[in-house]
């Protein structure tokens, strides 16, 4: 028994800004922002790899961080916030004098929208040293952004231990690397956005054939109408959970694909897996941030029990 169930590791920007507004507006327009001040002036916690960690502290795991950091990361609470989420943190470098990242999410009612980064520290991860000794202690690991160096190391050196390897985003970014990460990952995680980047990178036509590049299983989350889990056996459609109130999206991949390597580490079916995935993800989009409504066990199992008729256990 591995001392981690699970590492996620990878850096981009630590720092959200959430800017909503009914509508994107048009070449050259001006619209006006449709959300509260005091979310106009918060910068919420946020970064793939960490919002994984957040939330799968929260379901009771046993998990690590990796990523690269500026000694922001302790000076606006960020790691003491992780520390009472139960994230082990000795995979995390912080980098004194440096800044980490902060990333500017415009969306509109309809969901629809973009983000523009600025990487800080991340900018230049060619010379990062990956947590090997970190990747030992762990019974899987999951990346995210930025898909370079750093990350395949990660993910090619877990493969190699027997660990259970996952990807989580936009792995099309990485260019020619992308083969390597595609043939050391076991379940990849895409938004129906990365999907269709990925399928043009590789020249396929379906998300199914995105197999024959490495994964034995692609998630396709497809937002409110819930997710497509492709094997070797065909298609499987699992359902979405609809929150108590949509305030924002940000963060529900992450929290899904947290909640499903839960459920897939636990040992639960696909069916189930995916269920406590979208179970988790309806809390975070309850409130503004990645990880302002991180759930518990036994709220995910109440939710879960209501939505779909049994008992979960955790």
């Amino acid at each position: 028994m591995k001392e981690l169930e699970l590492f996620s590791i990878g850096s981009w920007t630590i720092f959200d800004h959430l800017l909503r507004m009914k509508r994107l507006p048009r070449d050259g327009e001006t619209v006006p922002l449709d959300m509260p001040m005091e979310e106009v002036e918060t910068i919420h916690f946020g970064d793939c790899s960490a919002n994984i960690a957040a939330v799968a502290g929260s379901l009771g795991m046993k998990v690590g961080l990796g990523m690269v950091v500026g000694d922001d990361f302790r000076s606006s609470g960020y790691a003491d916030h992780m520390t009472r989420n139960g994230v082990d943190l000795a995979g995390v470098d912080v980098i004194e004098g440096a800044r980490s990242g902060h990333s500017f999410n415009f969306f509109d009612a309809a969901n629809g929208g973009f983000c523009v980064s600025h990487l800080g520290v991340a900018e230049k991860q060619d010379d990062w040293h990956t947590p090997y000794g970190e990747i030992d202690r762990s019974g899987a690991v999951v990346i995210s952004e930025m898909f370079g160096a750093y990350t395949l190391n990660a993910i090619e050196h877990a493969r190699k231990t027997g660990a259970l390897t996952a990807i989580n985003g936009m792995v099309a970014t990485a260019g020619d690397l992308a083969p390597r990460f595609l043939e050391a990952c076991e379940v990849l995680f895409l938004s129906r956005g990365e999907a269709d980047a990925l399928m043009q990178a590789l020249g396929v036509a379906s998300a199914a054939d995105i197999l024959a590049h490495g994964p034995r299983l692609v998630i396709v989350t497809r937002g409110g109408e819930g997710s497509a889990w492709y094997t070797a056996d065909g298609r499987q459609d699992m359902p979405s959970v609809a929150p108590d109130a949509f305030v924002d999206s940000t963060g529900a991949g992450d929290s899904f694909v947290a909640g499903t390597l839960k459920g897939l580490i636990g040992g639960h079916s696909h069916e189930t897996a995916a269920r406590i995935g979208a179970t988790v993800a309806s809390f975070i989009i309850e409130k503004w941030g990645c990880q302002s409504n991180l759930p518990s066990p036994q709220r995910v199992a109440q939710r879960f029990e209501a939505n779909f008729g049994r008992k979960l256990s955790l």
